[in-house]
């Protein structure tokens, strides 16, 4: 989110060009409307770091949960997310329901000059209708971390001459701490199996 409120690869590639700062004026998270689609726990933790920032919280999910609620975050329906959302992050698992969830339909009832940030499965998005939001400015940015197959993509895939896009090769996840967690995790189940005992821990 930073990086496109930001300009942050254009900031970079300016410094790179030996040019100023001039018409890189970004925006702040403070008090911009935050819609999580999807709270499970990754969905619970943006939220969190949503209200850190000083965001509004609403959120669309197939149930609603209390501990969600308590830090202040109001369930809505997907259409007024859509249209109330400054930032749209999407944290739902690929399923029959949700693929194609984001088509040209729902990107037409967000905000103009809003932002739609993708780190949960290519296909919940239609990538195509995407790249027309941008390129005809009704968002003003996007950042996509996944895809409908994994990196690496086409170059003549839609978004990769998009406006104002931050494309990224599936990596979102990946750092060492929370590849550590992967494995503790991992571990964990199969010693809770070799126990006979249930465990809803995923990784």
């Amino acid at each position: 989110m930073k990086q496109i409120l930001r300009n942050i690869v254009k900031c970079h590639t300016a410094v790179i060009e030996g040019k100023s700062g001039d018409g890189l004026i970004g925006f702040d998270l403070a008090g911009k409307t935050l819609g999580i689609v999807g709270t499970g726990a990754i969905g619970l933790k943006v939220a969190e770091i949503g209200r850190a920032f000083g965001c509004k919280l609403i959120a669309y999910s197939r149930s609603e949960r209390e501990e969600v609620k308590n830090i202040g975050v109001e369930y809505v329906s997907l259409d007024e997310l859509l249209k109330k959302s400054d930032i749209v992050t999407i944290h739902v698992p690929l399923n029959n329901n949700t693929r194609g969830l984001i088509g040209k339909e729902e990107l037409s009832l967000m905000k103009q000059g809003s932002i739609l940030i993708n780190t949960a499965r290519g296909p919940i998005v239609d990538s195509l209708a995407l790249a027309d939001a941008l390129n005809n400015g009704r968002l003003a940015g996007a950042g996509i971390d996944v895809f409908e197959t994994e990196p690496p993509i086409s170059n003549d895939h839609p978004l990769v001459n998009a406006k104002n896009v931050v494309l990224t090769p599936h990596i979102a996840f990946a750092t060492k701490e929370a590849l550590e967690r992967r494995a503790e995790i991992a571990f964990d189940n199969i010693q809770f199996w070799k126990e006979g005992k249930q465990n809803n821990k995923i990784i």
